[in-house]
C-alpha cells in the first residue's frame, strides 16, 4: 500500500526496509529509514544517499524475508 507523506506522523517506522520516491520524480527508489526514523537512505554501488522525509512524496514498506 502507497503512503502519501502529507506530515510527519506519516513516517514509517524507524528502520524500515521500503520503496520511497521523491518529489516531483516517477523513479521508485529502495532503501530503508534511519534509526530515528526522519531520513531515507538509498545505497548505491557503495555510496549512501540520505534524503530528508520532506523530500520523499510517498513510499511502500517491503516485506523482509528472514
Amino acid at each position: 500500500m502507497k503512503v502519501k507523506i502529507l506530515t510527519a506522523q506519516d513516517l514509517p517506522e524507524p528502520s524500515s526496509v521500503l520503496k520511497f520516491r521523491i518529489k516531483n520524480t516517477i523513479n521508485w527508489r529502495v532503501g530503508h529509514t534511519d534509526k530515528a526514523g526522519a531520513d531515507f537512505i538509498q545505497e548505491v554501488n557503495g555510496v549512501t544517499y540520505s534524503y530528508s522525509w520532506n523530500q520523499i512524496d510517498e513510499y511502500v514498506l517491503t516485506p523482509v524475508i528472514e
